[in-house]
């Protein structure tokens, strides 16, 4: 069979793959099959020998119960050729690769197997440098359809976050008309034609009313109601929902939509979740240049909830101007007193609360001045689980009995007393940030290190451990000397130098490893850092 016994392994240039390809041999020449098995260097290609048969029906059997990548048969086998086995074969395995071996040097056999899409037709007796070259050449196709398939996976498991951020930035006026329309096609998300109305689906109470669970339960039902809200909201997205935090969500609908749906759904949730939903809608916007302008609209009527109440629809035309004005006011008062809270600034937490409580003293009922007191503790209970903090646990009160500031005869009463419990607050977290941020990073940490091969960003870092991205970022930094986004580099780039050391693995499927989807970014970046590319600094590590 064999021509050529002897061959340089150095022309066998194959490192770094990985897992192996399955090889089944076909000959009813048992010399030749057995030369085939033993004399091939195998391992070195990156391929093994799944089985050796002496004839086509044999392989046929073989190939119905274990899929293979290579077929190597020869051409003229008694009862079944080459050439029969080979068709049934691609039935079977459309994708599958096909080198034949004949001694008959015909016309007739080569034209049929080029037709099917053999890879070679190599004649006997045969010269192992070119069977070698062939199975090489072979190997490398395959090589490439396992690099796109893994491509189009890695593609496919990020199109719901590309999707998400898109919605995103059309909400937020990051994209014109063109690029919005390019990127709709690119993601297969549809389109149409305005006017076009925006809602902000948000649910209520989750800084107090979830405290008696534990964090995981918390989560399990936060993301179970937001799960039924998006696939509620699919129906009506024009596009997709957009997540945008750990309980909100937005959609652009059309601008005729109508409000019924949304009074249905609010009816719903009601029914089947502990939690309320409020909806905030903007809108219409006549083009899609104008849904970020709706956007805010919806935003401004959301802010508006506390003067009007939760668990209802609220757009722009039911709130008047001065009450959407107070509410953006009493936000941006109560984010300046949470801010003075953490600073351990209490003159300016006295200065907030009075300006606060100037909008209390115009409310009409005793009941209006304790659910505005109740929304200050519910705002800054979530402004305090930013620093993965609890309002109620630091004050010693359950979230379930706040008859305390009912109790109280006067709106002076419920300010003194504010003003007691925040300055203890305010001192509570400034003891607590001396020792507390180390402890946090730490965790965040061992996080990103059991992630370093997902899309981490800072985003869904401070999304898992209930933090704002800007406030987390500020502690990292502050702890670790560094940026969040040049540790996390850093440690995907260590990570890879390990990987680079095992010789099995690929290149692009060492970067897939460390968390880069681009082989050409994670070149750049790996050379930036060490002074070589990940190509040298292996063949540095293998001399």
């Amino acid at each position: 069979m064999h021509r050529t016994m002897g061959y340089p392994l150095l022309c066998i240039c194959r490192r770094g793959m990985g897992s192996m390809y399955n090889v089944l041999l076909a000959d009813d020449e048992r010399l030749d099959l057995d030369g085939l098995k033993r004399l091939i260097p195998w391992q070195q290609l990156n391929l093994q020998v799944a089985s050796a048969v002496n004839s086509g029906f044999a392989a046929l059997e073989y190939l119905r119960e274990h899929e293979v990548d290579i077929l190597v048969t020869d051409v003229r086998m008694p009862r079944m050729s080459g050439l029969e086995l080979a068709r049934t074969a691609l039935q079977l395995y459309p994708h599958l690769k096909i080198v034949f071996i004949s001694g008959f040097e015909d016309f007739h056999y080569a034209k049929s197997a080029l037709e099917m899409g053999a890879s070679n037709y190599i004649l006997k007796p045969m010269d192992n440098q070119e069977f070698i070259r062939t199975m090489q050449a072979v190997a490398g196709e395959l090589d490439g359809v396992r690099a796109r398939k893994s491509k189009d996976a890695t593609f496919a498991q990020s199109l719901p976050y590309f999707r998400n951020e898109l919605m995103r930035d059309w909400l937020e006026g990051r994209l014109d008309p063109v690029q919005l329309d390019v990127q709709m096609k690119e993601l297969d998300m549809g389109c149409c034609s305005g006017p076009y109305a925006v809602a902000i689906i948000e649910i209520d109470d989750i800084s107090w009313k979830l405290n008696a669970y534990r964090q995981d339960e918390r989560i399990a039902m936060i993301k179970r109601q937001l799960d039924y809200l998006y696939v509620y909201c699919q129906p009506l997205a024009i596009g997709l929902p957009c997540r945008l935090s750990s309980h909100r969500i937005g959609i652009v609908a059309s601008g005729s939509v109508d409000r019924s749906i949304f009074v249905d759904m609010l009816r719903l949730v009601q029914e089947q979740f502990l939690l309320t939903v409020t909806v905030g809608l903007g809108g219409p916007a006549a083009a899609a240049e104008g849904v970020a302008a709706a956007y805010e609209q919806a935003e401004q009527a959301l802010s508006a909830k506390m003067l009007c109440g939760k668990g209802r629809l609220l757009t722009p035309s039911d709130i008047h101007v001065e009450t959407a004005a107070e509410a953006r006011d009493m936000d941006a008062i109560l984010a300046n007193l949470f801010q003075a809270a953490v600073d351990y600034e209490l003159i300016k937490v006295d200065d907030c609360l009075t300006e606060l409580f100037r909008f209390g003293a115009r409310l009409g009922s005793k009941m209006t001045v304790y659910n505005f007191s109740i929304h200050i503790m519910t705002k800054l209970n979530t402004h305090l689980g930013e620093l993965n903090e609890d309002l109620y646990s630091m004050l010693g009160l359950e979230y379930t009995n706040l008859e305390v500031l009912y109790q109280f005869e006067t709106i002076g009463d419920i300010h003194a007393w504010f003003r007691r419990k925040l300055f203890e607050v305010s001192e509570m977290i400034y003891m607590k940030k001396q020792r507390k941020s180390r402890r946090l990073i730490t965790e965040v940490v061992q996080y990103i290190d059991q992630r370093l091969g997902q899309d981490l960003t800072l985003r869904d870092v401070a999304d898992h451990f209930f933090f704002s991205p800007n406030h987390l970022g500020f502690l990292f930094r502050e702890e670790m000397g560094e940026s969040f986004s040049d540790f996390a580099i850093r440690r995907r780039l260590e990570t890879a130098k390990t990987y680079l050391e095992d010789p099995k693995l690929k290149i692009y499927e060492v970067a897939k490893l460390a968390g880069y989807q681009n082989i050409a970014y994670f070149s750049r970046q790996f050379k930036s850092l060490y002074g070589m590319t990940p190509g040298e600094y292996r063949n540095a590590k293998s001399c």
